[in-house]
């Protein structure tokens, strides 16, 4: 990662942010053109492996064959939403992260979709932290015939979570605001894909305080770095009804 480095003994809530960034910078990645792949592949370990149902197919061993899968992707507009996350860690330490994502993919033949389940190990070793195995096995059909965009929000997630995780050379303010703690983080963005700049709503829980912190975010994006840039970051008071 070109990021601060990361200590070697992270906590446990430190990593899971870390491995949040590096899946919201993979997913980013797959949905807008213009990134370089050459350094996009730093965020897999040169022997990873991609497969598919669970283990019964498999798309890549290493970067080469890696380099293949990307280029067989189709270039259509996609998004992929993450529903839902788990964080734990191995015996060796290795990071794992389960996920379930939203998939679509919008075509002149009608929305295609589907609910598919991600099981991911990162390895956290010399200063950096990458993926070594990747499963992605479709579970559902996903019947909504809208699309619901994700690029801006993978790119705004892959910035926060690298923020939370301590792997930025920022001036730390954001984190200042959300609090180190924060374990539920979401955000609301709706710029489409390759957009130069957007607003986002963005929102976390389980920080230092007993409350929820919610800010607006300015940012930049030329979509060629791995993460977009903060231009401006403005606090919001909540106010929930019935509540003085």
């Amino acid at each position: 990662m070109t990021e601060a480095q990361i200590d070697t003994k992270a906590s446990a809530l430190r990593r899971q942010h870390i491995a949040l960034h590096l899946a919201h910078r993979w997913f980013a990645f797959l949905e807008a053109p213009g990134s370089d792949l050459d350094f996009h592949l730093t965020i897999f370990h040169p022997q990873v492996l991609l497969s598919g149902n669970r283990g019964g197919h498999l798309f890549a061993r290493d970067h080469e064959s890696l380099k293949a899968w990307f280029a067989a992707v189709p270039n259509g507009v996609s998004s992929h939403h993450i529903v839902h996350s788990n964080y734990s860690t191995a015996d060796d330490g290795d990071g794992l992260l389960n996920m379930v994502v939203a998939y679509q993919s919008p075509s002149n033949s009608g929305m295609h979709g589907s609910i598919i389940s991600y099981q991911t190990r990162i390895e956290f070793a010399s200063g950096s932290a990458r993926f070594t195995a990747l499963d992605k096995t479709p579970i559902l059909s996903d019947t909504k015939s809208e699309y619901h965009t994700s690029w801006s929000t993978n790119r705004v997630l892959a910035r926060v979570h690298a923020e939370l995780g301590g792997i930025t050379k920022s001036d730390g303010k954001l984190l200042a605001v959300l609090g180190s703690g924060s374990t539920q983080v979401s955000a609301y963005v709706t710029a489409t894909e390759g957009s130069p700049a957007y607003e986002a709503l963005v929102t976390c829980a389980g920080g230092d305080k007993a409350d929820i912190s919610a800010v607006c975010l300015k940012l930049k994006d030329d979509g060629k770095e791995p993460m977009p840039t903060i231009e401006q970051i403005e606090v919001l008071a909540l106010k929930w009804p019935g509540i003085v």
